[in-house]
């Protein structure tokens, strides 16, 4: 059941083609409702699986790296790398989400009824007056 003031699927789609909406991502709480089950398109699927993956390489790297540079060195590897990869993990899981939520329907109500997708107009209407 939608909520009275959740946007049509196809008002959604068009405004964000035209520009005049914004979208905002929980990657966590995606995660999370991936996780128990409420979620179940296998595009958001392939996506985790396949990050999955690269985090499993990446722990098998940080294992290699530890044993072949000084200790200091590969700390600070690690770090970077992990940072990095959780930004671009971060970035690309909620594009993967906004153009499922584009695409489906179904993914669209579920997204924005359990506040996975959050909606906001982008309208310069928004934006505060400057006093000059």
């Amino acid at each position: 059941m939608e909520a009275p003031d959740m946007l049509p699927h196809n008002e959604f789609v068009f405004a964000y083609e035209k520009g005049s909406l914004a979208c905002s991502v929980s990657v966590l709480l995606t995660l999370r409702l991936f996780l128990t089950g409420r979620i179940h398109e296998k595009i958001v699927s392939r996506s985790l699986l396949l990050w999955a993956a690269g985090f499993l390489l990446l722990i098998a790297a940080t294992a290699v790296e530890f044993l072949k540079l000084p200790f200091m060195w590969a700390l600070l590897c690690t770090a970077i790398t992990l940072a990095l990869y959780a930004s671009v993990f971060f970035y690309s899981f909620g594009a993967v989400v906004l153009s499922t939520a584009l695409a489906k329907e179904d993914f669209y109500r579920v997204a924005t009824a359990e506040r996975a997708l959050w909606i906001y107009s982008d309208d310069e209407k928004n934006l505060p007056k400057t006093h000059l």
